[in-house]
């Protein structure tokens, strides 16, 4: 596989612990995708062999992420993943803005095991894509947040809000750099 950066393993802990708890493991939603490391790590230890991961990214990164081509990043996401797939597990696409693409799964009925919260970093927009994916997360399905303690981004300013506005239907599973709750 070909990656460029490594954002990823430091969190595989938790993964591991969030695959043990979530009772199947059929269908999983990852929101933000970049060239697909935490996608393989699903694929191979946490989706089951027929399993399906619908993934959204638009690969376009907005002004922070100028100067990153990433059309080459998109490739790197589909090049990995193939590698890491097994052949009846189906990786699915949504290259869109992750409200535009959560509101289409939603009209759509998609139910998920797990979803990874790991888009954009504005606070509005990880409450929103919080709000959004949690009435497709299966009852006991994990919704875990990548960067809730990290200093240097406001994620946790949106996950907060979330917890706030969802008080009483989950239960805290991990609290660390990363934040994971199962719904009640």
């Amino acid at each position: 596989m070909n990656f460029t950066a490594d954002w990823f393993s430091h969190n595989i802990p938790n993964f591991k612990l969030c695959m043990d708890t979530i009772p199947e493991r059929k269908l999983f939603l990852e929101i933000g995708v970049y060239e697909g490391r935490s996608t393989c790590w699903l694929l191979q230890n946490g989706l089951t062999e027929k399993g399906s991961i619908i993934c959204i990214d638009p690969f376009n990164g907005g002004e922070a992420h100028a100067d990153i081509d990433f059309k080459a990043v998109e490739g790197r996401f589909w090049t990995n993943t193939k590698e890491a797939k097994t052949m009846e597990q189906k990786v699915s696409l949504l290259k869109n803005k992750s409200y535009q693409a959560l509101a289409e799964m939603i009209g759509h009925r998609a139910i998920f095991d797990f979803v990874y919260v790991d888009g954009s970093h504005a606070p509005s927009d990880t409450l929103s894509d919080a709000c959004m994916s949690w009435g497709m997360l299966k009852p006991r399905g994990v919704m875990l947040f990548d960067d809730y303690q990290y200093p240097h981004e406001p994620t946790k300013v949106g996950i907060d809000a979330f917890l706030a506005g969802f008080a009483g239907q989950y239960e805290i599973i991990i609290n660390n750099y990363q934040l994971a709750v199962r719904k009640l």
